[in-house]
Parts: C-alpha cells; structure tokens; sequence
C-alpha cells in the first residue's frame, strides 16, 4: 500500500504500511496525541492501516502533526509490499478477463463474440 495523506484545517487522516504493520506503536503515539488539549478526536482503523486526528486548528496545524508522525515513521512504506500488491492485482484483472471471454465462448459460441467486438 502507498501512504496516503489527507489534510484540510480541522483534520488529518493518514493511511500507512508502517500503521497497519506496527500496531503497537502506533496505539503508543496515539495515546500521548490523546492527551493533547488541541486533539478532540482520535480514530484508529488498524486493520485499514489508517488515522484520523481531529484537531482545533486555533491552536494546532495539520504541518504540525504530521511532523509528529513522521518523526515516529508513519509515512514509511514498503515499496516491495507495494510492487507485489500491483502485480496481484493486474494479474487478477487478466485472468477474470480471460475466464469472463472463455464461459462467454462457451454459452454463446464464437460468432456472438465476434459480433459483440463489432459493435
């Protein structure tokens, strides 16, 4: 999975491999983020590997939390994780394709596929 960062005043959500693979340290930064005043709100979705901080952006930016989560390597990703995760997926799209073309062969014969490339 790639990071993936949205941010606008009041909140940021951040969706990571380092999040859903470190579980642990994750809920640990999370719990000192709680105990900050200008935090309201804190939702972990750790099995989407993701974050979002609601904030008061009177007394806190997004710059500034993401400076905090960077510095405790949320934004790291696995490119290998991420190259392999492509592939699969293109892969399955070929091979759905390959099945969908070969059941349509089958049910409708091949002058109906040729008619329907046609049109």
């Amino acid at each position: 999975m790639s990071t993936y960062i949205h941010k606008t005043d009041r909140r940021l959500r951040i969706r990571s491999d380092f999040i859903l693979n470190n579980p642990e340290e994750v809920q640990a930064l999370l719990e000192q983020l709680r105990q900050i005043d200008a935090v309201l709100e804190v939702r972990h979705r750790r099995y989407a590997g993701s974050v979002t901080l609601m904030f008061d952006h009177n007394e806190l930016t997004a710059e500034d939390l993401l400076e905090t989560v960077e510095s405790h390597g949320w934004l790291r990703s696995a490119s290998r994780n991420a190259f392999v995760e492509n592939a699969v997926r293109s892969g399955s799209r070929s091979l759905v394709k390959g099945v969908a073309v070969l059941v349509l062969k089958r049910l409708m014969g091949p002058s109906v596929i040729k008619a329907l490339a046609f049109a």
